[in-house]
């Protein structure tokens, strides 16, 4: 059983999200892998405390945390299926209901002629049934995998359980199909969600990060979401609004590949929001130097000239 992401950062379940990031923070200095290059245990802790971070750290993947627990990552297909209603949630999603095929339907009849229908006359020639629908994956699934269950059927026939497999690095749109025996054929459209941390761009990533301006200005350094928790990147001396860093394979997988794209993150000044007096102060003081060092400068060329 998954171990309790609050628990791994040992915080409660109503710690602020001030509480959060700052126990995470203590917790990667003490087991980051470069303080313990030889203790397996730290760093496989180290791996988990990132993980539960990524999840907890952010309020709307929170959110979802408190609400389904281990089902996070498919909270949004479980509120639009309404499985969040009872001790079921996260069993899958129901095809029947995905296609439209509701009670008393239309279609209805199109899945209980999946396994003959109820009564009526027996076929020669089983007629073969094809259904096409759509199913939703986060990026996660996307970077890791995963394994998906639906059912299939209505209320009128015995519903079938049948396996999806989620590919690494399986592109938007991608069909899936499934053929559980030779007069039944399921086409799953793939449809991955959008990502609060990152665009995707094919198997590589793009996100921003915020710095400070005096970060900037004097470097410093950042912390940068990927796939497997946050890094930290250094923020040269002077670099401007905008810049693009690029990390190898910090991207997706791709597909059919043991290859990785790469993840590209884009800096965006911040600036400060108030400041002291004493910060007014050293900033005027700045502003005189940056003029006096100009005027001098043009006097210079002005000379050379």
């Amino acid at each position: 059983m998954a171990q309790n992401y609050y628990d791994l950062l040992e915080v409660s379940n109503d710690a602020s999200d001030k509480e959060i990031k700052s126990a995470y923070r203590r917790l990667a200095r003490k087991l980051h892998p470069d303080v313990n290059p030889n203790d397996e245990r730290s760093q496989d802790q180290f791996k988990k405390v990132n993980e539960a971070y990524e999840v907890i750290g952010e309020p709307a993947r929170r959110k979802d945390y408190d609400q389904f627990g281990d089902n996070w990552k498919h909270a949004d297909q479980m509120r639009n299926m309404g499985a969040n209603r009872g001790p079921s949630a996260g069993s899958g999603f129901n095809l029947g209901d995905l296609f439209g095929g509701g009670r008393g339907g239309p279609q209805a009849g199109g899945f209980s002629d999946l396994f003959g229908g109820m009564g009526g006359h027996a076929r020669q020639q089983p007629q073969k049934m094809q259904h096409k629908g759509t199913i939703d994956v986060s990026l996660d699934e996307v970077y890791a995998g995963a394994t998906r269950r639906i059912s299939i059927g209505s209320s009128l026939t015995t519903k079938r359980n049948l396996e999806v497999q989620i590919p690494k690095g399986v592109p938007d749109g991608q069909k899936i199909v499934l053929r559980p025996d030779s007069n039944t054929e399921v086409t799953l459209t793939v449809n991955v969600r959008s990502d609060k941390r990152f665009i995707r761009d094919g198997a590589n990533l793009r996100a921003d990060i915020a710095v400070p301006l005096l970060d900037a200005i004097l470097g410093g350094e950042a912390e940068v979401p990927t796939m497997t928790g946050r890094i930290v990147l250094n923020i040269p001396a002077g670099t401007q609004n905008g810049r693009s860093f690029k990390i190898n394979g910090r991207g997706l997988p791709k597909p059919k590949s043991d290859e990785k794209g790469d993840l590209y993150v884009s800096v965006k000044v911040r600036l400060p929001e108030t400041l002291s007096d004493e910060e007014r102060q050293l900033y005027a003081e700045l502003m005189e130097i940056r003029l006096s060092s100009s005027v001098g400068e043009a006097n210079r060329e002005e000379d050379a000239g």
